[in-house]
């Protein structure tokens, strides 16, 4: 595996050859004796973090540290010197500072302000190429995916949306059925028509036919001037009928008689009018069972059904959450007036594990509660909802794969246990001795509790 590049700036050739021995074993440490000399090679190769002395002959390390960021906006810069005041320190941190560094420091606290760099810089180049990602080839009018299932169903929505065709959307509750008729509609003719939407769960059985069709003043009781319906404000675009299997049975020929026909009658009323409405309809129920048992006509669902299409559920689709869960962070942290923090590798796994019977609507809840719990610089998985963090397949006791993980975990952590009993609980030490990088490891003992959290690695 390729070590990140890391740049170190010092006028003294010892405090150099100090970092290059503490940096070297982790990264491909490249030293400068001052700015002058660094600022080609930033032009020439892509660095993960710089390290820069404050006070330098020539030009400074704030000053340097501006002229990195005009070249690469996103690079970390942690500055260090032995003429640290408040006043220094502020304005290194104003000026865009990742982090700041007294002189005498330990190689420790060098190595994890660095580490906690060159991870900044990685996610800040994910998040790019994410933006990237969803502004093209993963993002298609709201639907986020990369994924074979989704690729398969945005080609098939680019097939037929151009057409005038009705549109069943099949797929369970919160995978997104809104987006999809959303983007139906953006990608067909009648894109710069409205777009009406209607949850039939949200109309009461006794007003269904005059809100989808409208009335004529009088029509009944409480109508005391007419009132034009769904289809109506449609007229032109695309209405989008949600939970279309609770459409009442009277309702169903009428609906029936206007995917055919093009022709509604408005409640109240004995003339029918034509309408030009595309329909996009779904549901989360099977409508071939509601077809046999008679709660669904079988002529209507055929109708609907020319050309089927089954969003898959986030289960069956998890290489698109990293995806997924960059878009929710990009589309909440300004509301929420949070930073756009990104999970951390242990909360991704997490995400990554959990079955998500919510789908997508309880991935997105998930990651807001993120945004809103995160105290560091990443969303840990004490953020996310507790359920999370016990996966329903680790849960189930009698579960193999359950109780095989179950007794790795032991293992491991009495592993690290007498591991670091063993260093005399030197981080460092067990690290070395393990063959491991002390990040690595330290996120090892924070899971198991082996560490507090607050405490330096």
């Amino acid at each position: 595996m390729t070590k990140p590049n890391l740049m170190v700036i010092d006028d003294l050739d010892s405090a150099r050859q100090m970092m290059k021995r503490t940096l070297g074993r982790s990264y491909a440490v490249f030293d400068f004796a001052s700015v002058a000399e660094a600022l080609p090679a930033v032009e020439r190769a892509e660095f993960d973090a710089i390290v820069t002395d404050l006070r330098m002959p020539g030009i400074d390390g704030i000053e340097g540290m501006r002229r990195f960021k005009e070249r690469v906006p996103e690079i970390p810069v942690i500055l260090v010197t032995a003429f640290a005041t408040v006043e220094t320190a502020v304005e290194a941190m104003k000026a865009g500072a990742f982090d700041y560094l007294k002189k005498p420091f330990e190689p420790e606290e060098l190595e994890l302000v660095v580490a906690r760099a060159v991870e900044h810089a990685r996610i800040k180049r994910d998040n790019a190429r994410l933006r990237s990602a969803l502004a093209g080839e993963f993002g298609v009018h709201g639907i986020i995916g990369k994924s074979q299932p989704m690729k398969a169903l945005v080609e098939m929505l680019g097939r037929i949306a151009p057409s005038d065709v009705p549109i069943l959307v099949e797929g369970e509750s919160g995978t997104g059925k809104d987006l999809l008729a959303r983007a139906a509609h953006a990608m067909s003719r009648r894109a710069s028509g409205p777009y009406v939407a209607l949850n039939m769960s949200a109309i009461p059985e006794n007003l269904a036919e005059a809100e989808l069709f409208g009335h004529e003043k009088g029509a009944f009781t409480g109508a005391e001037q007419a009132r034009a319906g769904f289809f109506a404000e449609a007229e032109g675009g695309t209405l989008f009928l949600d939970e279309i299997g609770l459409l009442p049975p009277a309702l169903q020929p009428k609906l029936l008689r206007v995917l055919q026909d093009g022709e509604y009658i408005p409640v109240g009323s004995r003339k029918a009018r034509k309408g030009n409405v595309r329909v996009v309809a779904a549901t989360n129920e099977d409508l071939a069972r509601a077809v046999k048992e008679g709660k669904f006509r079988e002529d209507l669902w055929f109708r609907l059904r020319v050309v089927p299409l089954r969003l898959p559920p986030l289960r069956e689709r998890k290489e698109d959450i990293p995806l997924l869960v960059h878009h929710f962070v990009e589309k909440h942290a300004l509301r929420l007036g949070r930073p756009p923090l990104e999970p951390d590798a242990e909360a991704m796994r997490a995400l990554l594990d959990h079955p998500w019977p919510g789908n997508i609507r309880e991935l997105e809840h998930a990651i807001e509660r993120g945004l809103l719990l995160a105290r560091g610089e990443t969303i840990t998985l004490a953020d996310l909802p507790p359920e999370l963090a016990q996966p329903a397949a680790e849960a189930a006791a009698g579960g193999a794969e359950g109780r095989y993980r179950r007794a790795r975990d032991a293992w491991e952590r009495k592993f690290l246990e007498d591991l670091l009993r063993e260093a005399g609980g030197n981080v460092a030490k067990a690290a070395e001795a393990a063959g491991l990088h002390r990040s690595t490891l330290y996120e090892k003992l924070q899971r198991y509790g082996l560490v507090e959290k607050d405490a330096k690695a």
